[in-house]
């Protein structure tokens, strides 16, 4: 069957049969003609806000099913009731069927040279029971995990992440990784990580006690030349004369420095995602700090990739935490180190810098050596800890 006149707009009730992104209208014509589509929510049993719409006159073929591409993608959701709209130009081109209890709705109140309007509670709607219409809609099927628990990575990963066997349950980041001047490898959530507390101050390799057993700290300039143990303090130990048997170092000299530390430039962060329906999500982190000395520097970052109001203030965080450790950085020479390693952290006092016990992370080391220069030292570039 046939229905409709000139500037009659027809429209059918569908629910989506998935979530994702809608990005074509399928309709089915009965002769030739010119079309305008639309979809629209479903607003108490009528056509409520435009979701997506192709308002450009566009020519479709009578006896065949026609695709009209929407102007912009629109998002679905599934088992969400929606309405699929067309507005012809010509009379009796719908191709309707019988079906007892489908319905539809159809409207001569806009023209086809106005198009379908952005609000369908502006079209004057009439009921025709016992009528379906032949349209459909398809595009992108989006795949959405309900049964994945995530661990919070707190901080800013860097990219350079192991990937482990596949016996080895990972740890899924989600939200935006940030780039960092160290790496950090995201351990099974069966391992228990052991997180160093505090700033080592030694350059040369030593043994740490443990907690329980006494250590003697030994007081003055020990001597680089001959490597020893230190004993816990309870045990007795032979001093050789003339030859001090010293493992720790706690001092090296600094030949040349160049620091900087400035003020982040952001000192309160807002991140604004969007839950599984849409709706806006948001967490704050701010450095209380910062803001005592130099007023609230406020910033706003939109992901829509992040879904919890708890994952986004872990993402503001993470986004302050790269700011802080992007204000501060140095270079310093040094006479070389054999037991200096990539990503300690030194503790540097320069009184010539104004520097005293400032901490610092190593990111880069380099060894200089030219006998026709006199140069033998080691360069450590500097970052924030």
């Amino acid at each position: 069957m046939t229905g409709g006149g000139v500037n009659h707009t027809a429209a059918t009730r569908w629910a989506a049969t998935g979530t994702g992104k809608v990005q074509k209208i399928r309709f089915y014509a009965a002769a030739n003609t010119n079309a305008k589509v639309g979809i629209y929510t479903d607003a108490a049993g009528l056509p409520g806000t435009r979701i997506g719409v192709q308002n450009a006159s566009t020519p479709v073929i009578g006896g065949q099913w026609n695709d009209i591409d929407l102007s912009a993608e629109c998002e679905v959701t599934n088992n969400t009731l929606y309405w699929l709209v067309v507005l012809q130009s010509a009379a009796n081109t719908v191709k309707y069927d019988n079906e007892v209890g489908r319905s539809y709705k159809f409207s001569y109140t806009k023209t086809f040279a106005e198009g379908l309007p952005e609000n369908g509670g502006d079209m004057s709607w009439t009921d025709y029971s016992g009528i379906y219409i032949s349209y459909s809609a398809y595009g992108i099927l989006v795949l959405t995990p309900s049964s994945i628990s995530q661990l919070v990575s707190y901080g800013s990963p860097k990219l350079n992440l192991s990937i482990k066997p596949s016996s080895i349950l990972q740890a899924l980041v989600y939200g935006t990784p940030t780039v960092l001047t160290s790496a950090l490898i995201i351990q099974p959530s069966s391992i228990l990580q052991v997180v160093a507390i505090g700033t080592p101050s030694l350059r040369y390799r030593q043994t740490i006690s443990p907690s329980s057993i006494i250590q003697s700290i030994s007081v003055g300039m020990p001597w680089v030349g001959i490597l020893g143990l230190i004993k816990p303090q309870s045990t007795i130990q032979p001093v050789a004369i003339g030859t001090p048997t010293l493992l720790k170092y706690v001092w090296h000299v600094i030949l040349d420095g160049n620091y900087a530390t400035e003020t982040p430039e952001k000192n309160r962060m807002f991140v604004i995602g969007r839950d599984r329906y849409g709706n806006p999500v948001w967490g704050e982190a701010q450095d209380s700090t910062e803001i005592g000395l130099v007023g609230e520097r406020l910033d706003f970052q939109p992901d829509p990739a992040i879904p919890t109001t708890a994952q986004a203030a872990d993402v503001a965080s993470a986004v302050l935490s790269k700011i802080r450790l992007m204000g501060k950085r140095g270079v310093i020479l040094i006479p070389p180190n054999c037991g200096q390693e990539l990503f300690d952290v030194v503790q540097i006092s320069d009184s010539g810098a104004n520097q005293s016990a400032v901490k610092f992370r190593v990111v880069g080391i380099r060894f200089e050596y030219s006998p026709k220069q006199a140069r033998y030292q080691h360069k450590l570039i500097l970052g924030a800890t």
